[in-house]
């Protein structure tokens, strides 16, 4: 699950600013478990972890964030997630969210455990303080990981949610989850409801990963499951208001869940928060990795 090990785990320089490593969770293709990070090298003593969102069209256009960060001495590792871009099984594009619950669960797993790795690695450059931002999907995968490593200090979160309740039945990025429920007849947004009717009850409940087992597949990935775990004084959240990836009762419920932190809600959509408010975004973002 998310705390298998990272002891063997090696990076290793590639060309200009990139980094290879082998992933600690294996997913059993080689394509796949093969890790692939940009790095960007500042002169400071504070490092980054910067999550992309799902999808093969949003890794290049958030290397703004980066590039700007590294000018402020941050050093920052963008690692690419499994199942996106090169990390590919050879023959055969698979979505992030295709197959069963497993094998999404185990996606989400192998991916927290390669941002963990990312935190290894810059904990061994020496870096003093270390935080993580994630965008979108992201920022789903940088709950889950803030939750779990208290090396992690600030936590910036940009158009994320939690509830898979949610983001299941009302995002226009999970269509292919719905298509295939509907063709498995293995889940219904009746049954989905059933199932979450508790969710709350679960959440307050749950202490410790060991838990894990006893709780349905998709309670196991839900950001809002972890929330609570996070301190929301070291959390700052940006969501926009005409979102339809993360829907508005998704970003709230991930938002109270996480004890309400620092919050502002964008006149926007989803892909246009960054394309009209990018400098708005790092600006808040570098007042708050600055504010003591």
């Amino acid at each position: 699950m998310y705390d298998i090990s990272r002891k063997e785990v090696v990076f290793e320089r590639g060309n200009d600013n990139t980094l290879y490593f082998n992933s600690p969770f294996s997913s059993g293709d080689k394509y796949v478990d093969r890790g692939k990070a940009l790095l960007y090298e500042g002169q400071g003593k504070e490092g980054i972890v910067f999550v992309h969102g799902l999808g093969s069209r949003n890794f290049y256009y958030l290397k703004y964030y980066p590039e700007n960060l590294v000018k402020h001495g941050y050093t920052i590792i963008m690692p690419v997630l499994p199942y996106h871009f090169e990390r590919m099984p050879k023959d055969e594009k698979i979505d992030f969210l295709s197959g069963t619950a497993v094998d999404i669960e185990n996606r989400f797993y192998q991916s927290v455990a390669d941002i963990l790795a990312c935190v290894d690695y810059l904990e061994n450059r020496g870096m003093e303080k270390i935080h993580i931002i994630g965008f979108s999907f992201g920022g789903m995968i940088g709950t889950i990981a803030k939750a779990l490593d208290n090396r992690l200090d600030k936590g910036i979160f940009i158009v994320s949610g939690g509830n898979f309740l949610y983001i299941t039945w009302k995002s226009v990025a999970t269509k292919v989850l719905r298509v295939r429920y509907e063709d498995e007849d293995s889940c219904s947004i009746e049954r989905c409801h059933r199932l979450h009717e508790n969710f709350d009850d679960v959440v307050k409940d749950f202490t410790k990963l060991e838990e894990l087992k006893d709780l349905p597949s998709c309670f196991r990935y839900d950001p809002s499951l972890f929330a609570k775990m996070i301190n929301p004084e070291n959390i700052l959240m940006i969501n926009a208001a005409f979102d339809p990836f993360i829907p508005r009762k998704a970003s709230k419920d991930l938002w109270n869940k996480m004890g309400r932190p620092k919050r502002y809600i964008l006149p926007s959509g989803h892909l246009t928060s960054h394309l009209w408010f990018k400098r708005f975004i790092f600006k808040k973002t570098i007042g708050f990795l600055k504010y003591q």
